[in-house]
Protein backbone atom coordinates (compact mmCIF):
# COMPACT_ATOMS: atom_id res chain seq x y z
CA UNK A 1 0.00 0.00 0.00
CA UNK A 2 1.02 3.72 -0.75
CA UNK A 3 1.93 5.82 2.02
CA UNK A 4 0.40 8.74 2.00
CA UNK A 5 0.64 11.33 4.93
CA UNK A 6 0.27 14.79 3.96
CA UNK A 7 -2.46 16.65 4.68
CA UNK A 8 -3.18 20.34 5.22
CA UNK A 9 -2.83 20.63 8.28
CA UNK A 10 1.24 19.76 7.98
CA UNK A 11 1.07 22.38 4.69
CA UNK A 12 4.35 24.27 6.26
CA UNK A 13 6.68 21.81 4.98
CA UNK A 14 5.99 21.62 1.56
CA UNK A 15 6.79 25.72 1.46
CA UNK A 16 10.50 24.78 3.31
CA UNK A 17 11.22 22.48 0.50
CA UNK A 18 10.56 24.62 -2.08
CA UNK A 19 12.62 27.30 -0.18
CA UNK A 20 15.25 24.76 0.58
CA UNK A 21 15.22 23.91 -3.43
CA UNK A 22 15.45 27.95 -4.25
CA UNK A 23 18.63 28.11 -2.15
CA UNK A 24 20.44 24.92 -4.31
CA UNK A 25 20.52 27.42 -7.03
CA UNK A 26 21.02 31.01 -5.21
CA UNK A 27 25.25 30.93 -5.88
CA UNK A 28 25.89 29.61 -2.07
CA UNK A 29 27.76 26.54 -1.36
CA UNK A 30 25.03 24.46 -0.69
CA UNK A 31 24.66 21.04 -3.11
CA UNK A 32 21.36 19.08 -2.56
CA UNK A 33 18.24 20.41 -0.77
CA UNK A 34 18.49 17.88 2.22
CA UNK A 35 21.44 19.84 2.97
CA UNK A 36 19.48 23.37 2.75
CA UNK A 37 16.30 22.66 4.32
CA UNK A 38 18.72 21.97 7.42
CA UNK A 39 19.80 25.34 7.27
CA UNK A 40 16.54 26.53 7.98
CA UNK A 41 15.60 28.06 11.38
CA UNK A 42 12.19 27.17 10.97
CA UNK A 43 12.98 23.38 9.87
CA UNK A 44 15.15 23.08 13.21
CA UNK A 45 12.40 24.52 15.42
CA UNK A 46 9.94 21.90 13.87
CA UNK A 47 7.95 18.74 15.71
CA UNK A 48 10.14 15.56 14.56
CA UNK A 49 6.80 14.26 12.29
CA UNK A 50 6.75 17.34 10.30
CA UNK A 51 10.67 17.03 10.22
CA UNK A 52 10.54 13.66 8.77
CA UNK A 53 7.62 14.91 6.35
CA UNK A 54 9.82 17.54 5.15
CA UNK A 55 12.79 15.25 4.63
CA UNK A 56 11.02 12.99 2.50
CA UNK A 57 9.71 15.57 0.35
CA UNK A 58 13.00 17.07 -0.16
CA UNK A 59 14.37 13.71 -1.11
CA UNK A 60 11.30 13.43 -3.60
CA UNK A 61 12.31 16.68 -5.19
CA UNK A 62 15.84 16.21 -5.55
CA UNK A 63 15.68 12.83 -7.10
CA UNK A 64 13.52 14.26 -9.58
CA UNK A 65 15.71 16.69 -10.36
CA UNK A 66 18.71 14.35 -10.55
CA UNK A 67 16.82 12.01 -12.68
CA UNK A 68 15.48 14.93 -14.92
CA UNK A 69 17.00 15.29 -18.43
CA UNK A 70 16.85 19.12 -17.74
CA UNK A 71 19.24 21.92 -18.18
CA UNK A 72 20.98 24.09 -15.09
CA UNK A 73 18.98 26.78 -16.18
CA UNK A 74 15.58 25.20 -16.50
CA UNK A 75 16.24 23.94 -13.05
CA UNK A 76 17.14 26.54 -12.08
CA UNK A 77 13.66 28.36 -13.22
CA UNK A 78 11.92 25.28 -12.11
CA UNK A 79 12.63 25.57 -8.50
CA UNK A 80 12.33 29.40 -8.98
CA UNK A 81 8.28 29.16 -9.74
CA UNK A 82 8.59 26.40 -6.96
CA UNK A 83 9.41 29.05 -4.21
CA UNK A 84 7.27 31.49 -5.39
CA UNK A 85 4.09 29.06 -6.35
CA UNK A 86 3.79 26.98 -3.44
CA UNK A 87 0.87 25.08 -3.05
CA UNK A 88 -1.33 26.01 -0.50
CA UNK A 89 -3.92 24.67 1.67
CA UNK A 90 -6.71 26.09 -0.60
CA UNK A 91 -4.56 24.66 -3.29
CA UNK A 92 -4.82 21.59 -2.21
CA UNK A 93 -8.10 21.05 -1.37
CA UNK A 94 -8.73 22.58 -5.01
CA UNK A 95 -7.32 19.43 -5.94
CA UNK A 96 -8.87 16.58 -3.97
CA UNK A 97 -5.52 16.27 -2.68
CA UNK A 98 -4.58 14.71 -6.29
CA UNK A 99 -1.62 15.21 -7.00
CA UNK A 100 -2.55 15.78 -11.16
CA UNK A 101 -5.07 17.76 -10.12
CA UNK A 102 -3.25 20.06 -7.88
CA UNK A 103 -0.22 20.35 -10.50
CA UNK A 104 -2.62 21.39 -13.40
CA UNK A 105 -4.64 24.12 -11.36
CA UNK A 106 -1.15 25.37 -10.29
CA UNK A 107 -0.04 25.30 -13.56
CA UNK A 108 -2.62 27.62 -14.47
CA UNK A 109 -2.38 29.92 -12.01
CA UNK A 110 1.57 30.71 -12.70
CA UNK A 111 0.08 30.63 -16.52
CA UNK A 112 -2.39 33.79 -15.17
CA UNK A 113 -0.13 35.44 -13.04
CA UNK A 114 3.39 35.10 -13.23
CA UNK A 115 5.01 38.52 -14.10
CA UNK A 116 8.01 37.00 -15.12
CA UNK A 117 8.06 36.18 -18.05
CA UNK A 118 10.43 33.53 -18.67
CA UNK A 119 8.05 31.21 -15.94
CA UNK A 120 4.84 32.13 -18.44
CA UNK A 121 6.65 29.57 -21.31
CA UNK A 122 5.35 26.34 -22.04
CA UNK A 123 8.46 24.47 -21.31
CA UNK A 124 8.95 25.73 -18.24
CA UNK A 125 5.08 25.43 -16.73
CA UNK A 126 5.50 21.68 -18.23
CA UNK A 127 8.71 21.51 -16.12
CA UNK A 128 6.83 22.90 -12.66
CA UNK A 129 3.77 20.93 -13.26
CA UNK A 130 6.24 17.67 -13.13
CA UNK A 131 8.16 18.80 -10.23
CA UNK A 132 5.02 19.71 -8.12
CA UNK A 133 3.78 16.12 -9.26
CA UNK A 134 6.92 14.09 -8.02
CA UNK A 135 6.71 16.44 -5.00
CA UNK A 136 3.07 15.81 -4.04
CA UNK A 137 2.16 12.38 -5.59
CA UNK A 138 3.76 10.09 -2.91
CA UNK A 139 2.49 11.90 0.06
CA UNK A 140 -1.13 12.75 -0.34
CA UNK A 141 -3.72 10.67 1.33
CA UNK A 142 -6.72 8.94 -0.19
CA UNK A 143 -9.24 11.16 -0.69
CA UNK A 144 -11.77 9.78 -3.13
CA UNK A 145 -12.59 6.95 -5.67
CA UNK A 146 -10.10 7.12 -7.67
CA UNK A 147 -7.34 6.39 -5.14
CA UNK A 148 -9.64 3.50 -4.74
CA UNK A 149 -9.11 2.54 -7.90
CA UNK A 150 -5.46 2.96 -8.39
CA UNK A 151 -5.03 0.60 -5.25
CA UNK A 152 -7.48 -1.66 -7.21
CA UNK A 153 -5.44 -1.13 -10.29
CA UNK A 154 -1.83 -2.16 -8.77
CA UNK A 155 -3.47 -5.01 -7.30
CA UNK A 156 -4.68 -6.11 -10.38
CA UNK A 157 -1.28 -5.71 -11.79
CA UNK A 158 0.46 -7.60 -8.97
CA UNK A 159 -1.70 -10.88 -9.15
CA UNK A 160 -1.50 -10.47 -13.36
CA UNK A 161 1.85 -11.01 -13.13
CA UNK A 162 2.32 -7.66 -15.20
CA UNK A 163 4.26 -5.68 -12.52
CA UNK A 164 6.69 -8.85 -12.68
CA UNK A 165 6.93 -9.07 -16.44
CA UNK A 166 7.10 -4.82 -16.40
CA UNK A 167 10.04 -5.28 -13.91
CA UNK A 168 11.82 -8.27 -16.02
CA UNK A 169 12.07 -5.48 -18.55
CA UNK A 170 13.65 -2.90 -16.10
CA UNK A 171 10.85 -0.71 -15.91
CA UNK A 172 10.96 0.77 -11.91
CA UNK A 173 7.66 0.11 -9.71
CA UNK A 174 7.78 3.76 -9.48
CA UNK A 175 6.87 3.99 -13.37
CA UNK A 176 3.90 1.20 -13.25
CA UNK A 177 2.45 2.96 -9.82
CA UNK A 178 3.03 6.26 -12.38
CA UNK A 179 1.04 4.62 -14.92
CA UNK A 180 -1.40 3.70 -12.65
CA UNK A 181 -1.96 7.00 -11.02
CA UNK A 182 -2.64 8.57 -14.74
CA UNK A 183 -5.36 6.71 -15.94
CA UNK A 184 -7.12 6.25 -12.03
CA UNK A 185 -7.80 9.63 -12.90
CA UNK A 186 -9.21 9.55 -16.18
CA UNK A 187 -12.15 7.07 -15.64
CA UNK A 188 -14.44 5.95 -13.18
CA UNK A 189 -14.78 2.55 -14.95
CA UNK A 190 -12.50 0.27 -13.51
CA UNK A 191 -12.57 -2.26 -16.49
CA UNK A 192 -11.81 0.52 -18.87
CA UNK A 193 -9.17 1.64 -16.67
CA UNK A 194 -7.97 -1.94 -15.95
CA UNK A 195 -7.76 -2.59 -19.93
CA UNK A 196 -5.95 1.07 -20.88
CA UNK A 197 -3.70 0.21 -18.09
CA UNK A 198 -2.94 -3.11 -19.87
CA UNK A 199 -2.23 -1.33 -22.90
CA UNK A 200 -0.33 1.18 -21.36
CA UNK A 201 2.38 -1.75 -19.65
CA UNK A 202 2.63 -3.17 -23.09
CA UNK A 203 3.90 -0.09 -24.55
CA UNK A 204 6.19 0.58 -21.71
CA UNK A 205 7.93 -2.71 -22.82
CA UNK A 206 7.88 -1.64 -26.64
CA UNK A 207 10.21 1.45 -25.24
CA UNK A 208 12.23 -0.88 -23.13
CA UNK A 209 12.86 -3.32 -26.10
CA UNK A 210 13.19 -0.60 -28.73
CA UNK A 211 15.43 1.62 -26.71
CA UNK A 212 17.58 -1.85 -26.77
CA UNK A 213 17.22 -2.45 -30.10
CA UNK A 214 19.44 -1.13 -32.37
CA UNK A 215 17.65 0.48 -35.44
CA UNK A 216 18.50 1.19 -39.14
CA UNK A 217 17.80 4.89 -38.38
CA UNK A 218 21.40 6.09 -37.26
CA UNK A 219 23.23 6.41 -33.60
CA UNK A 220 21.62 9.42 -33.18
CA UNK A 221 18.00 7.57 -32.78
CA UNK A 222 19.67 4.87 -31.01
CA UNK A 223 20.87 7.04 -28.78
CA UNK A 224 17.15 8.62 -28.10
CA UNK A 225 15.75 5.80 -27.99
CA UNK A 226 17.84 4.31 -25.51
CA UNK A 227 17.92 7.54 -23.36
CA UNK A 228 14.15 7.83 -23.54
CA UNK A 229 13.80 4.31 -22.76
CA UNK A 230 15.85 4.27 -19.39
CA UNK A 231 13.89 7.58 -18.65
CA UNK A 232 10.09 5.34 -19.08
CA UNK A 233 11.72 2.93 -17.15
CA UNK A 234 11.63 5.39 -14.00
CA UNK A 235 8.37 6.57 -14.64
CA UNK A 236 9.71 9.82 -15.88
CA UNK A 237 7.37 9.97 -18.69
CA UNK A 238 6.94 13.67 -19.55
CA UNK A 239 10.78 14.13 -19.52
CA UNK A 240 11.05 11.28 -21.84
CA UNK A 241 8.43 13.22 -24.19
CA UNK A 242 10.64 16.38 -23.79
CA UNK A 243 13.95 13.94 -24.68
CA UNK A 244 12.01 13.05 -27.97
CA UNK A 245 10.90 16.87 -28.75
CA UNK A 246 14.46 18.09 -27.97
CA UNK A 247 15.58 15.66 -29.99
CA UNK A 248 13.07 16.01 -32.90
CA UNK A 249 14.24 19.84 -32.50
CA UNK A 250 17.90 18.88 -33.01
CA UNK A 251 16.93 16.70 -36.02
CA UNK A 252 15.22 19.14 -37.62
CA UNK A 253 18.05 22.14 -37.27
CA UNK A 254 20.60 19.15 -38.84
CA UNK A 255 18.23 19.40 -41.57
CA UNK A 256 17.80 22.51 -41.79
CA UNK A 257 21.63 22.94 -41.52
CA UNK A 258 21.96 20.54 -44.57
CA UNK A 259 20.15 21.98 -46.57
CA UNK A 260 21.23 25.72 -46.41
CA UNK A 261 24.55 24.21 -47.10
CA UNK A 262 23.11 22.54 -49.95
CA UNK A 263 21.50 26.35 -50.83
CA UNK A 264 24.80 28.02 -50.56
CA UNK A 265 26.48 25.50 -53.13
CA UNK A 266 23.55 26.04 -55.79
CA UNK A 267 24.32 29.83 -55.60
CA UNK A 268 28.22 28.88 -55.90
CA UNK A 269 27.01 27.12 -59.05
CA UNK A 270 24.32 29.26 -60.43
CA UNK A 271 27.06 32.09 -60.28
CA UNK A 272 29.74 29.93 -61.98
CA UNK A 273 26.81 29.43 -64.45
CA UNK A 274 25.90 33.01 -64.57
CA UNK A 275 22.77 32.29 -63.60
CA UNK A 276 21.46 35.11 -61.78
CA UNK A 277 17.80 34.23 -61.49
CA UNK A 278 18.58 30.63 -60.02
CA UNK A 279 20.92 32.45 -58.01
CA UNK A 280 18.06 34.98 -56.64
CA UNK A 281 15.90 32.02 -56.04
CA UNK A 282 18.13 29.49 -54.11
CA UNK A 283 18.94 32.50 -52.12
CA UNK A 284 15.18 33.36 -51.63
CA UNK A 285 15.01 29.88 -50.61
CA UNK A 286 17.54 30.47 -47.99
CA UNK A 287 16.46 33.22 -46.58
CA UNK A 288 13.07 31.35 -46.06
CA UNK A 289 14.58 28.57 -44.40
CA UNK A 290 16.36 30.49 -42.27
CA UNK A 291 13.25 32.48 -40.91
CA UNK A 292 11.52 28.86 -40.51
CA UNK A 293 8.74 30.12 -43.00
CA UNK A 294 8.71 33.00 -45.20
CA UNK A 295 11.27 35.79 -45.21
CA UNK A 296 10.28 38.98 -44.53
CA UNK A 297 9.82 42.16 -46.78
CA UNK A 298 12.72 43.79 -45.05
CA UNK A 299 15.05 40.83 -44.55
CA UNK A 300 14.73 40.28 -48.35
CA UNK A 301 15.62 43.52 -49.05
CA UNK A 302 18.92 43.71 -46.98
CA UNK A 303 19.89 40.67 -49.06
CA UNK A 304 19.24 42.31 -52.14
CA UNK A 305 20.82 45.78 -51.03
CA UNK A 306 24.34 43.42 -50.12
CA UNK A 307 24.45 42.52 -53.72
CA UNK A 308 23.54 45.48 -55.76
CA UNK A 309 26.62 47.72 -53.21
CA UNK A 310 28.67 44.27 -54.20
CA UNK A 311 27.63 44.95 -57.89
CA UNK A 312 27.97 48.64 -58.05
CA UNK A 313 31.05 49.36 -55.51
CA UNK A 314 33.17 46.44 -57.41
CA UNK A 315 31.95 46.57 -60.88
CA UNK A 316 30.65 43.18 -60.74
CA UNK A 317 27.21 42.81 -63.07
CA UNK A 318 26.71 39.73 -62.42
CA UNK A 319 26.06 40.70 -58.73
CA UNK A 320 23.81 43.28 -60.17
CA UNK A 321 22.21 40.69 -62.33
CA UNK A 322 21.34 38.83 -58.96
CA UNK A 323 20.26 42.42 -56.99
CA UNK A 324 17.68 42.46 -60.16
CA UNK A 325 16.55 39.35 -59.67
CA UNK A 326 16.01 39.82 -56.24
CA UNK A 327 14.14 42.49 -56.64
CA UNK A 328 11.89 40.94 -59.26
CA UNK A 329 11.27 38.18 -56.46
CA UNK A 330 10.59 40.86 -53.48
CA UNK A 331 8.16 42.94 -55.96
CA UNK A 332 5.99 39.38 -56.87
CA UNK A 333 5.81 39.51 -52.92
CA UNK A 334 4.81 42.96 -52.18
CA UNK A 335 1.33 42.99 -50.50
CA UNK A 336 0.61 46.56 -50.39
CA UNK A 337 1.22 49.79 -52.51
CA UNK A 338 3.87 50.63 -49.80
CA UNK A 339 5.94 47.47 -49.80
CA UNK A 340 5.23 47.65 -54.08
CA UNK A 341 6.26 50.97 -54.37
CA UNK A 342 9.48 50.62 -52.68
CA UNK A 343 10.16 47.06 -54.43
CA UNK A 344 9.88 49.19 -57.64
CA UNK A 345 12.10 51.61 -56.87
CA UNK A 346 14.54 48.75 -56.12
CA UNK A 347 14.14 47.15 -59.03
CA UNK A 348 14.39 50.29 -60.80
CA UNK A 349 17.76 51.82 -59.05
CA UNK A 350 19.56 48.11 -59.71
CA UNK A 351 18.28 48.03 -63.36
CA UNK A 352 19.52 51.66 -63.90
CA UNK A 353 22.97 50.90 -62.82
CA UNK A 354 23.77 48.04 -64.62
CA UNK A 355 22.07 49.39 -67.59
CA UNK A 356 24.29 52.46 -67.62
CA UNK A 357 26.78 49.75 -68.30
CA UNK A 358 25.55 48.11 -71.29
CA UNK A 359 25.31 49.07 -74.72
CA UNK A 360 21.60 47.74 -75.04
CA UNK A 361 19.63 50.53 -73.70
CA UNK A 362 16.97 47.61 -73.22
CA UNK A 363 17.43 47.97 -68.91
CA UNK A 364 17.26 51.31 -69.43
CA UNK A 365 13.56 50.99 -70.95
CA UNK A 366 12.83 48.59 -68.53
CA UNK A 367 13.79 51.11 -65.13
CA UNK A 368 11.86 53.66 -66.56
CA UNK A 369 8.67 51.58 -66.73
CA UNK A 370 9.57 50.41 -63.23
CA UNK A 371 10.07 53.83 -61.92
CA UNK A 372 6.66 54.87 -63.26
CA UNK A 373 5.18 51.99 -61.53
CA UNK A 374 6.60 53.04 -58.85
CA UNK A 375 4.72 56.30 -58.77
CA UNK A 376 1.67 54.65 -59.15
CA UNK A 377 2.08 53.29 -55.77
CA UNK A 378 4.52 56.30 -53.96
CA UNK A 379 1.87 58.50 -54.81
CA UNK A 380 2.21 62.19 -53.56
CA UNK A 381 -0.51 62.95 -51.54
CA UNK A 382 0.10 59.37 -49.69
CA UNK A 383 3.82 59.82 -49.13
CA UNK A 384 5.19 62.88 -50.51
CA UNK A 385 9.17 62.64 -50.00
CA UNK A 386 8.72 58.61 -51.55
CA UNK A 387 7.21 60.36 -54.49
CA UNK A 388 10.00 62.63 -54.70
CA UNK A 389 12.45 59.86 -54.90
CA UNK A 390 11.09 58.05 -57.01
CA UNK A 391 10.82 61.13 -59.59
CA UNK A 392 14.26 61.89 -58.82
CA UNK A 393 15.34 58.14 -60.03
CA UNK A 394 12.91 58.51 -62.62
CA UNK A 395 14.77 61.34 -63.95
CA UNK A 396 17.79 60.07 -63.60
CA UNK A 397 17.56 57.36 -65.79
CA UNK A 398 15.81 59.71 -68.20
CA UNK A 399 19.11 61.62 -68.35
CA UNK A 400 20.56 58.39 -68.91
CA UNK A 401 18.94 57.58 -72.10
CA UNK A 402 19.07 60.86 -72.89
CA UNK A 403 22.41 61.45 -73.17
CA UNK A 404 22.82 58.77 -75.41
CA UNK A 405 19.93 59.35 -77.74
CA UNK A 406 19.98 62.76 -80.31
CA UNK A 407 16.21 62.86 -79.50
CA UNK A 408 16.13 65.58 -76.88
CA UNK A 409 12.51 64.23 -75.27
CA UNK A 410 14.35 61.87 -72.73
CA UNK A 411 16.39 64.78 -71.30
CA UNK A 412 12.99 67.33 -71.41
CA UNK A 413 11.29 64.50 -69.35
CA UNK A 414 14.19 64.23 -66.73
CA UNK A 415 13.92 67.47 -66.23
CA UNK A 416 10.63 67.25 -65.56
CA UNK A 417 11.22 64.81 -63.20
CA UNK A 418 13.67 66.40 -61.37
CA UNK A 419 11.32 69.55 -60.79
CA UNK A 420 8.62 67.24 -59.80
CA UNK A 421 11.17 65.92 -57.25
CA UNK A 422 12.04 69.66 -56.04
CA UNK A 423 8.42 70.21 -55.19
CA UNK A 424 9.01 68.44 -52.31
CA UNK A 425 12.76 67.97 -51.52
CA UNK A 426 12.93 71.38 -50.57
CA UNK A 427 15.84 73.11 -49.40
CA UNK A 428 14.11 73.89 -45.71
CA UNK A 429 13.19 70.30 -45.43
CA UNK A 430 15.84 68.07 -47.02
CA UNK A 431 18.73 70.65 -47.92
CA UNK A 432 21.07 67.72 -49.03
CA UNK A 433 18.40 66.41 -51.47
CA UNK A 434 17.42 69.96 -52.41
CA UNK A 435 21.57 70.21 -53.48
CA UNK A 436 21.51 66.78 -55.23
CA UNK A 437 18.47 67.51 -56.88
CA UNK A 438 19.65 70.82 -58.14
CA UNK A 439 23.04 69.25 -59.59
CA UNK A 440 21.28 66.96 -61.68
CA UNK A 441 18.85 69.26 -63.04
CA UNK A 442 21.56 71.27 -64.04
CA UNK A 443 23.29 68.79 -65.86
CA UNK A 444 20.18 68.02 -67.69
CA UNK A 445 19.89 71.58 -68.66
CA UNK A 446 23.09 72.15 -69.75
CA UNK A 447 22.99 68.59 -71.87
CA UNK A 448 19.79 70.28 -73.08
CA UNK A 449 20.90 73.40 -73.84
CA UNK A 450 24.01 72.67 -75.61
CA UNK A 451 22.62 70.32 -78.11
CA UNK A 452 19.56 72.95 -79.08
CA UNK A 453 21.89 75.86 -78.55
CA UNK A 454 19.26 77.34 -76.14
CA UNK A 455 20.92 80.22 -73.95
CA UNK A 456 17.65 79.78 -71.91
CA UNK A 457 18.66 76.32 -71.15
CA UNK A 458 22.01 77.31 -70.47
CA UNK A 459 21.31 79.89 -67.99
CA UNK A 460 19.13 77.98 -65.75
CA UNK A 461 21.79 75.14 -65.78
CA UNK A 462 23.97 78.14 -64.05
CA UNK A 463 20.95 78.99 -61.93
CA UNK A 464 20.83 75.32 -60.78
CA UNK A 465 24.36 74.36 -60.12
CA UNK A 466 24.28 77.94 -58.15
CA UNK A 467 21.59 77.11 -56.20
CA UNK A 468 23.47 73.28 -55.17
CA UNK A 469 25.61 75.22 -54.09
CA UNK A 470 24.59 76.58 -51.44
CA UNK A 471 24.24 73.41 -49.71
CA UNK A 472 27.14 71.79 -51.48
CA UNK A 473 29.89 74.28 -49.94
CA UNK A 474 33.56 73.50 -49.95
CA UNK A 475 33.64 73.76 -46.20
CA UNK A 476 31.17 71.35 -45.71
CA UNK A 477 30.80 68.57 -48.58
CA UNK A 478 34.63 69.49 -50.54
CA UNK A 479 34.23 66.37 -53.44
CA UNK A 480 30.74 67.58 -54.39
CA UNK A 481 31.60 71.01 -54.66
CA UNK A 482 34.14 70.53 -57.02
CA UNK A 483 32.14 68.00 -59.06
CA UNK A 484 30.05 71.57 -59.34
CA UNK A 485 32.67 73.63 -59.83
CA UNK A 486 34.09 71.32 -62.91
CA UNK A 487 30.43 71.38 -64.29
CA UNK A 488 30.54 75.21 -64.22
CA UNK A 489 33.86 75.38 -65.82
CA UNK A 490 32.26 73.22 -68.72
CA UNK A 491 29.42 75.48 -69.37
CA UNK A 492 31.39 78.59 -69.18
CA UNK A 493 33.51 77.10 -72.20
CA UNK A 494 30.17 76.16 -74.23
CA UNK A 495 28.87 80.50 -73.44
CA UNK A 496 32.50 80.95 -74.89
CA UNK A 497 32.17 79.06 -77.82
CA UNK A 498 29.00 81.29 -78.46
CA UNK A 499 29.86 84.82 -77.71
CA UNK A 500 33.32 85.14 -77.86
CA UNK A 501 33.82 86.40 -74.48
CA UNK A 502 36.94 86.25 -73.03
CA UNK A 503 35.41 86.85 -69.55
CA UNK A 504 33.76 83.05 -69.53
CA UNK A 505 37.20 81.07 -70.13
CA UNK A 506 38.51 83.25 -66.83
CA UNK A 507 35.46 81.96 -65.24
CA UNK A 508 35.79 78.47 -66.26
CA UNK A 509 40.00 78.33 -65.48
CA UNK A 510 38.87 79.67 -62.23
CA UNK A 511 36.14 77.23 -61.48
CA UNK A 512 38.41 74.48 -63.03
CA UNK A 513 41.60 75.28 -60.94
CA UNK A 514 39.38 75.08 -57.94
CA UNK A 515 37.88 72.08 -58.70
CA UNK A 516 41.54 70.39 -59.48
CA UNK A 517 43.24 71.60 -56.60
CA UNK A 518 40.36 69.74 -54.58
CA UNK A 519 40.50 66.48 -56.04
CA UNK A 520 44.12 66.64 -55.27
CA UNK A 521 44.03 67.10 -51.96
CA UNK A 522 41.13 64.58 -51.63
CA UNK A 523 42.65 61.87 -53.83
CA UNK A 524 40.24 61.61 -56.71
CA UNK A 525 42.77 60.29 -59.07
CA UNK A 526 39.84 59.28 -61.57
CA UNK A 527 38.69 63.06 -61.89
CA UNK A 528 42.10 64.80 -62.54
CA UNK A 529 41.86 63.35 -66.00
CA UNK A 530 38.66 64.62 -66.91
CA UNK A 531 39.53 68.41 -65.30
CA UNK A 532 42.68 68.50 -67.29
CA UNK A 533 40.75 67.81 -70.15
CA UNK A 534 38.57 70.48 -69.38
CA UNK A 535 41.65 73.06 -68.53
CA UNK A 536 43.08 71.81 -71.81
CA UNK A 537 40.13 73.25 -73.75
CA UNK A 538 40.25 76.76 -71.83
CA UNK A 539 44.14 77.23 -72.70
CA UNK A 540 43.80 76.24 -76.00
CA UNK A 541 40.55 78.89 -76.74
CA UNK A 542 42.65 81.01 -74.65
CA UNK A 543 45.38 80.51 -77.30
CA UNK A 544 43.13 81.02 -80.20
CA UNK A 545 41.73 83.78 -78.78
CA UNK A 546 45.67 85.35 -78.05
CA UNK A 547 46.83 84.54 -81.65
Amino acid sequence: MLKKPLHTGNIAALAWVAMAADATFAGGVVTTIGMALSGLEVFKKADDKTKTLAESIADEVQNHLDRSHLTPDRKKITVQMLALFTPTQAGLAKGNMMAASIADNMRQQVKDTAKDHAHKTDTALNDYAAILTAMLGPFLEPQNQNDAMLQELLARSDKSGDSERLKDEGITENAIIHLAQRIAGQTDDLGQAWLTLQDAMDTAVRVQQEGRTPSNHGDFVNQVLARVADMAAQGDYDDASQTIAQALAEEEAAHQARQIRLLESGVELARLAGNSANAAELLVQQADLTAGGRAGFQGLRVLQTEYYETGRDKGNALDLAIAIDLARIILARATNAGTRGTAHNDLGIALRTLGARESDPARLEQAVTVFENALQELTRDRVPLDWATAQMNLGNVLATLGQRESDPARLKQAVTAYENALQEWTRDRLPLNWATAQMNLGTALHILGERESDAARLEQAVTAYENALQERTRDRLPFNWASVQMNLASLEIVFFEKTSDPAHLQQAMTHATDAKAVFLESGASQYIGMIDSIIARITAHQDGAGG
